[in-house]
């Protein structure tokens, strides 16, 4: 097997990779780490094991992290005669496609194709030893396992089979293997065909015992019965057996009437007559087959050119039929194009139309978004500078209501003085004057008066002064307020709270009127549509398409347009399904045309074939007639016919040289058999008799046909057994022969080791030196190297030494078997314990095994394979 090319698509970290390996030779693959060369392997064994449905766990880790995208992997491969390329998609859209180019054209798919790529690589692979050659990363460093290998023990018993026995052994080995294989199973266990041979045993012992139950009403008619002829049986037995001593003495004396060494020289010549008649007779035999077989082939010969004929006929009519449908698919197209054009036209003139309408409309809602945007403009310009809200008002009034309170308890905590009687009262706020009606008189704070130039003086109490203070906070903070709002007072700010109210309630509906103008639209993108349409309409008309609508479009004018654009896209289908209809035909032209040729070619293959047949079987019977013309083998034949007939009659002359020697005591012997055998078939007449007489009451009985039911089945039980028996000699004697025939294989499998030694030491050479030498196992394990004089055992070799020689075994192996059966050998970044001398001579090494097989190296460091003769390099990218 030869793998020539691989394309991976979504495989793990590998987006997208195709290497191209060198059919022969050593291909480098490199790249830096975790870009996804182990991957190559992986694919490969996914791609040739696994169904492209299979939800195993390695199967659905091949799929990128987070990604869900289809994995693909596709490989070109050769496989003794068969170039495949064979491809698989694995997670979505799942495939599986095999395109075979050698030795004959095929494509399958699905399972099919899977199942078939399995078949040709059991007959021309030997997988497993594909797999045992491999030296992968991360798997722990051991030998090949090279010793059941298939394909290499052909190689090797084809080195030593002078000295085991050659082709002839190979081929009795062989049909003792077939013959052990048509009875046993690899694990030593019987097959099928056994298990049916014991049911078809039981099947009939259990039919006899039915048909002996259905009988037991008449079981002692039939044991009487059965008793009868057992002892007919037995008397048959009896009576053949006096037959044979009526024979024994009749054969005594004939021979007595001989005499011995003429007889024995007579016996000879006849003998060797028959076996000279047999073997002139099989020549002839296989003259007359031959040239039959060179006529029947002639026959044959003419017949298939009389099909080559009719298969020419046909791919001229099929190659009419794929001009016609091609011409028809033309003018599909063309009036498909022509279609589309009207179609496109009627669309584009109903969707100016529809336009022209959508854009009234939308002038229509910016006009009523732009008026109430104004509105709520101007309520919220008259809006500003009322200040005072609801929560505002109420600051106001709960201070208002705190001076009050406080200012009526300062009224109430001051005296009050009266003074009545005409004068001129001198107070802190200036000169009063007391008329005819008494002034009162509100001592607060520090407060004096002077009447007639006497100056009385009030000082406040604690409470006052208290009262008084509360009246001056509360007074400041009521100002403070109104200050911050800009009013004056409680009125003030009830006047401006209802100001707000009002402009409040305008705005609030102005807003409102707002949100529905613009309800439910895109008011800049309409804007954006109104001004594309009014540009359009003032730019100049283009080719194919009329000035657009300056003003309201009539509700007829786009009913019609509907209308003509319908008519157009149901012209269109119609012209699509047309041209479907034509590419349908078209292709099935094709098809056919392809069916056609693959016939012609088919036929005319098939008569070359027989062609080439007839002229060799014309030349076996032209060589045939050569060294042996009809006549002198029917010659040939008559002469030893002549010999036989000769020979005969010497030996009767021999035989009658003899009689009346002796043969008194013989014939009274004879008497006395013959008698004995006249007294045997009256006893036999009899029982005879006796049986027909029970089988007559078994019929009176009600048993008619019964009985020779169960005899049938009792004689197909028989059968079965005997046929068992036969099957379990047969199956015990080709176990008897394998077994001997593997015993003196195991023997003779220690010369394998030679052919296998001497071709690991050619390739160790280049790395320990010419003077090193290995000890294999008779299971071909290397066990040993010796280097220097000094011994060491493969286990306690170094890291390194162990992993050259583990290397080199298994390019030994894939040199040996490189001319049949052959595959590649996979090596993934190894050599990384080796120093720089050992690497160089592995260089040579693979360089040494790559003239005759396949070799892929993976690595990480192509620097450590830099003295390879490397056929192909091939860069990995991530």
């Amino acid at each position: 097997m030869r793998v020539l090319r691989m394309r991976l698509e979504n495989f793990r970290g590998v987006e997208g990779a195709e290497i191209s390996f060198a059919e022969s030779g050593v291909t480098l693959v490199h790249g830096r780490n975790e870009v996804g060369k182990t991957s190559v392997v992986d694919a490969l064994d996914l791609l040739l094991d696994q169904y492209d449905s299979s939800s195993k766990r390695s199967v659905k880790a091949t799929q990128p992290v987070g990604r869900d995208v289809p994995t693909v992997v596709e490989a070109d491969i050769r496989a003794g005669e068969h170039l495949f390329t064979y491809r698989k998609q694995f997670h979505r859209q799942t495939s599986t496609r095999l395109v075979v180019h050698e030795p004959a054209a095929l494509q399958l798919g699905g399972r099919e194709a899977h199942e078939e790529v399995l078949r040709v690589l059991g007959e021309q692979v030997d997988l497993p030893l594909w797999r045992a050659l491999r030296l992968q990363q991360g798997v722990p460093l051991a030998q090949a396992e090279l010793d059941a290998r298939r394909s290499l023990a052909q190689a090797l018993d084809a080195g030593v089979a002078a000295s085991v026995g050659g082709e002839r052994e190979e081929t009795l080995v062989q049909r003792a293997q077939e013959e052990f294989e048509r009875y046993w199973t690899p694990t030593g266990a019987a097959r099928k065909e056994r298990q049916g041979l014991d049911d078809a045993v039981r099947e009939a012992d259990g039919r006899a015992a039915g048909l002996a139950a259905r009988l037991a009403d008449l079981e002692r008619t039939v044991e009487r019965l059965d008793r009868a002829r057992t002892e007919a049986r037995d008397e048959r037995a009896e009576a053949e057996e006096d037959a044979a001593a009526v024979r024994s003495a009749q054969a005594r004396l004939e021979e007595l009437r001989q005499v011995v060494r003429d007889a024995e020289a007579a016996e000879v010549a006849v003998t060797t007559a028959e076996g000279a008649l047999a073997l002139a007779d099989e020549v002839c035999t296989g003259r007359q087959r031959l040239v039959a077989r060179a006529e029947e082939l002639a026959a044959d010969v003419v017949g298939r050119e009389v099909a080559v004929t009719a298969a020419r006929a046909e791919v001229d009519e099929a190659q009419a039929r794929a001009r016609r449908a091609a011409e028809d698919l033309a003018g599909a197209d063309e009036a498909l194009a022509s279609r589309r054009e009207e179609e496109h036209a009627a669309r584009r003139a109903e969707e100016v139309l529809r336009e022209a309408v959508e854009v009234v409309r939308l002038r229509e809602v910016l006009a009523r978004h732009a008026a109430a945007a104004e509105e709520v403009a101007a309520a919220e310009a008259a809006s500003v500078g009322l200040t005072v809200d609801e929560e505002a008002l109420a600051e106001v009034e709960a201070a208002h209501r705190a001076h009050a309170g406080a200012a009526a308890r300062a009224a109430a905590a001051a005296p009050v003085v009266v003074l009545s009687g005409a004068g001129r009262v001198l107070t802190a706020d200036g000169e009063q004057v007391v008329g005819d009606a008494p002034l009162e008189l509100r001592l607060a704070g520090a407060a004096w008066f002077e009447v007639g130039g006497v100056r009385v003086a009030a000082q406040p109490s604690a409470d006052q002064e208290r009262a008084e203070a509360e009246e001056t906070r509360t007074e400041a903070a009521l100002r403070a307020v109104c200050a911050r709002l800009g009013v004056e007072g409680l009125e003030d700010a009830v006047a401006a709270a209802s100001a707000r109210r009002r402009a409040g309630t305008v705005l609030e509906r102005a807003h409102e009127q707002l949100r529905t103008a613009g309800a439910g639209e895109d008011l800049d993108a309409a804007r954006r549509r109104v001004q594309r349409w009014d540009e359009a309409a003032e730019a100049p008309a283009t080719a194919g398409q009329g000035p657009a609508p300056a003003g309201a479009v009539p509700a007829q004018d786009l009913d019609d347009g509907v209308v003509r654009r319908t008519a157009a896209a149901e012209a269109l289908a119609r012209a699509v399904e047309e041209r479907v209809r034509a590419a349908a035909r078209e292709e099935s032209a094709g098809t056919g045309l392809d069916e056609a040729r693959r016939r012609l070619a088919e036929a005319d293959q098939g008569a070359e074939v027989v062609r080439v047949r007839a002229a060799a079987a014309q030349a076996d019977v032209a060589q045939a007639r050569r060294e042996a013309s009809d006549g002198t083998l029917a010659e040939r034949l008559a002469a030893v016919q002549q010999a036989l007939v000769e020979a005969g009659g010497a030996l009767a002359l021999a035989r009658a040289k003899v009689m009346g020697a002796g043969v008194e005591d013989v014939e009274a012997d004879l008497t006395l058999a013959r008698e004995r055998a006249d007294r045997g078939r009256k006893r036999l007449r009899g029982l005879e008799d006796t049986v027909a007489a029970l089988a007559a009451v078994l019929d009176a009985q009600g048993g008619s046909g019964l009985v020779e039911e169960l005899a049938e089945a009792r004689a197909e039980h028989e059968r079965a057994r005997r046929a068992l028996a036969t099957w379990d000699r047969r199956a015990t004697a080709a176990r008897t022969l394998h077994e001997a025939l593997q015993t003196a294989r195991a023997a003779a499998h220690t010369a394998y080791v030679a052919p296998f030694r001497a071709e690991l030491q050619r390739l160790a050479a280049p790395v320990f030196g010419a003077e090193v030498q290995v000890e294999i196992s008779p299971d071909l394990r290397i066990t040993s190297r010796t280097l220097d004089g000094v011994t060491v055992p493969f286990e306690q070799l170094s890291t390194g030494a162990r992993e050259q020689l583990a290397l080199l075994g298994r390019l030994a192996c894939a040199v040996l078997v490189s001319g049949g059966t052959g595959v590649p050998v996979l090596v993934d970044d190894a050599l990384g314990s080796s120093d720089p001398r050992r690497v160089e001579g592995m260089a040579r090494a693979l360089t040494q095994a790559g003239r005759s097989c396949q070799v892929v190296v993976l690595t990480c460091e192509p620097r450590r394979y830099r003295d390879v003769a490397v056929a192909r390099t091939q860069r990995l990218d991530g």
